[in-house]
């Protein structure tokens, strides 16, 4: 019998992504989207953000749900600027970034997904990507992933905006890092329970 799991994203292209990897490594899950928009509780602290959002969305439906929270952090700067990802974008765009990011281009991407399935209990696992912000030849990307167009893992020889679709981005996406050690505990914890 398959396991009902809502993703809580209003971004389309994040939730058929996981959709995707979901039907063919755990075909015992069905994910179903939820696409409420959640509001953001103003810290510098990405996993008490995603803790928050998983709390919120388990109050909505009261059904297993997975949420993921992401950012991205210039070594150059102290946390920076992670949980103000998407508000630095919009405020100096890609030439603000690139001039940030000038001396020391090193960047790490974070996410953390969380699992609650239950009023007690909640999972996080976490997917890290270690990379460099780069030039790129454009500045095409998903519109709701703007640093993909810019940020090159390390070991690889294109963006992720690049990479996208492709056997290659698989290697290197953390949301998949994170999916995959949440799909790994699932496995074993399932088991434990039907036994």
């Amino acid at each position: 019998m398959k396991k009902t799991i809502y993703y809580a994203t209003t971004n389309a292209g994040k939730f058929d992504e996981l959709k995707r990897y979901i039907k063919s490594n755990e075909p015992s899950i069905e994910l179903k989207q939820f696409d409420k928009d959640l509001p953001e509780i103003q810290t510098i602290d990405q996993k008490a953000i995603a803790l928050d959002k998983a709390q919120q969305a388990w109050n909505h439906l009261h059904q297993p749900v997975l949420i993921d929270d992401s950012g991205i952090y210039f070594d150059h700067y102290n946390n920076f600027p992670g949980t103000l990802t998407k508000f630095i974008y919009h405020g100096i765009g890609f030439e603000g970034l690139l001039k940030l990011t000038e001396d020391d281009n090193r960047a790490t991407k974070r996410l953390y997904m969380v699992f609650k399935d239950s009023d007690e209990e909640q999972h996080i696992f976490e997917g890290i990507c270690p990379g460099t912000i780069v030039r790129p030849e454009s500045f095409d990307s998903h519109p709701s992933l703007p640093y993909d167009a810019i940020f090159k893992p390390n070991g690889a020889d294109k963006t992720m905006a690049l990479m996208r679709g492709t056997d290659e981005e698989k290697k290197y996406s953390y949301r998949l890092q994170a999916l995959r050690k949440f799909l790994d505990w699932y496995k074993t914890h399932t088991v434990h329970h039907s036994q």
